[in-house]
């Protein structure tokens, strides 16, 4: 287990990837909401922080004032911009808007069988034993298996796309071969850039082949980092997603035997629990201009927390934050982020968290977690890399 951040903890000092690592760190981020809701860190270099929501919404949808160039804190080596991620406007509606049609949610309503049938088959795998590790066993593998779906890519190939999704929430050491895992994935993806020339079809991989960006020909790199982001981001938020509220539910048994209750909560319910856990807490981008919030200048150049979390909790726009409420209304959360990079992939991340909510609830009603042997690491997003439960042994789908 990772050790909590304390009430110590001052705004000079404050730790993005750290804040990640903490099971409950909704009051630490209140404080600095209170205190010092425009204010700077010196952490990485040094970087200021935007806590409350209407701060936080206003920079998120201003582009031309607050580049996404940079977008992580600290910065991250990369082989090239992960479009369109760390892309901006104009020229990131280039690579967003050929693929909008096929993430809305009529498009995507059809991928749910298909992963509902994979989530039945991963729990089957365990459900026998009484016990298993669902960020393991479950809730890592099961978004690479959407990602195979999402892309149209062969079903023999989620052993691959499984282990790059255990690799992406570990720190490989460095010199090692998982430390390539990022490599692996572009090398996967570079072939599919010539196989595709030409290509018509409907496909993500050929839409993005055919792709001109400022009246060009999408180039290689560009090509094979738009799918690895495409792949990434998807795994990496929905599994913790998923396994965050897990836990919640563990914690707050009450809310769990609601959702078993009347399972006809569970959309709202999700909406609710992206608001409250918030996967991906914050992402940065960098001032083009001098800015003012709150009578404090922050100069150009510099890179800013958007504080997705701290947002997410601000009593002015959601009444009583720190308790979940699965009826909430409206619920204008920014788990998704907000504002021209509003995550893409945010109907399929519902459908997945649903899905696997459901038949965990269905299947596995009452588990406990081992709560002494959770473990969470610092990251950008808020990684469960071990999730040990308990829970009455069942039968498997077939035989039920």
């Amino acid at each position: 287990m990772t050790t909590e951040q304390t009430s110590k903890t001052t705004v000079e000092d404050l730790d993005p990837l750290a804040i990640s690592a903490m099971s409950h760190p909704f009051e630490l981020l209140g404080e600095m909401r209170e205190k010092c809701p425009v204010s700077h860190s010196n952490t990485y270099g040094g970087f200021w922080n935007l806590f409350r929501y209407e701060d936080v919404c206003a920079a998120a949808v201003d582009a031309a004032t607050f580049s996404s160039s940079d977008v992580t804190i600290p910065s991250e080596p990369l082989l090239a911009k992960p479009a369109p991620l760390m892309i901006d406007p104009p020229t990131h509606m280039n690579y967003r808007h050929p693929l909008l049609r096929k993430f809305s949610p009529q498009a995507l309503a059809g991928t749910e069988p298909a992963i509902r049938a994979k989530v039945t088959e991963m729990i089957d795998s365990f459900i026998e034993r009484g016990s298993a590790d669902l960020s393991t066993e479950l809730f890592v593998p099961f978004p690479a298996f959407a990602a195979l779906q999402l892309l149209s890519l062969p079903e023999e190939d989620f052993p691959s796309f499984s282990r790059w999704a255990q690799l992406a929430f570990t720190i490989p050491e460095e010199g090692s071969e998982d430390a390539k895992w990022e490599m692996e994935v572009a090398m996967y993806f570079a072939p599919l850039y010539e196989q595709l020339t030409g290509s018509d079809g409907d496909d993500i991989p050929s839409i993005a082949r055919r792709m001109q960006i400022d009246g060009r020909e999408i180039e290689v790199m560009e090509f094979v980092m738009l799918l690895t982001t495409l792949v990434a981001a998807g795994l990496d938020t929905t599994t913790n997603a998923s396994a965050n509220i897990a836990v919640l539910l563990h914690e707050q048994p009450e809310l769990r035997q609601q959702l078993i209750d009347r399972p006809e909560l569970i959309p709202s319910a999700v909406e609710e629990m992206l608001r409250y856990l918030t996967p991906l807490p914050m992402l940065a981008r960098v001032t083009t201009r001098d800015v003012e919030f709150d009578g404090i200048t922050i100069p150009e150049g510099q890179k800013v927390a958007l504080q997705w979390l701290a947002a997410n909790h601000d009593p002015e726009e959601f009444p009583e934050p720190e308790k979940v409420v699965f009826e909430r209304k409206p619920n204008r959360h920014l788990a998704f982020g907000m504002g021209p990079h509003r995550c893409i992939g945010m109907h399929l991340a519902r459908i997945e968290v649903r899905v696997v909510l459901e038949e965990l609830l269905r299947r596995l009603p009452d588990y406990e977690v081992v709560t002494d042997e959770v473990v969470r690491g610092k990251g950008v997003t808020r990684q469960i890399y071990n999730l040990p439960v308990r829970f009455s042994p069942g039968k498997k789908s077939g035989s039920e």
